[in-house]
């Protein structure tokens, strides 16, 4: 795994601002487009980028600077959207969910939008891609038996 430069928080809000403008609300979860924020040296693990650094200090700074409830449907769309890809992305929708699941219950998020219909989506479609996540070897599956 190559280490990149980190980015600082406020290039990661410009970062976030940029991916809202574009409608590339997908792109910058999945860290596409020129939408990567390279994940610490710390943390163990090769992901393509790091989801609780953007949402915490680039989608919901991003809504306590604006409290424009477009965000909030921009994100959740992004995150059905995600679930309607390849497996890889399925993955994503999931860790992005989980961090939304954690600062929800944490009461640290700003909003929530986290619902059963989506959690039941969530499950349907981990389950329906459950044998193509075992044998992932993108990111975390990397010379990993099971994969993802």
């Amino acid at each position: 795994m190559k280490l990149e430069k980190q980015i600082t928080n406020e290039e990661l809000l410009e970062l976030t601002k940029k991916a809202f403008e574009n409608n590339d609300v997908a792109e910058f979860l999945c860290g596409e487009k020129g939408y990567a924020c390279p994940i610490s040296h710390f943390v163990p693990a090769n992901v393509p980028t790091d989801f609780s650094r953007i949402i915490d200090f680039g989608v919901y700074k991003l809504y306590e600077e604006t409290k424009n409830e477009k965000i909030v449907a921009k994100f959740e769309e992004a995150i059905l959207y995600l679930l309607d890809c390849d497996p890889a992305k399925n993955w994503i929708a999931f860790m992005v969910c989980w961090n939304q699941i954690r600062n929800e219950k944490r009461h640290e998020a700003p909003f929530k939008f986290i619902n059963q219909e989506l959690i039941e989506k969530l499950k349907e479609t981990l389950l329906k891609h459950e044998k193509e996540l075992r044998v992932c070897k993108e990111w975390q599956g990397w010379n990993e038996e099971n994969g993802l």
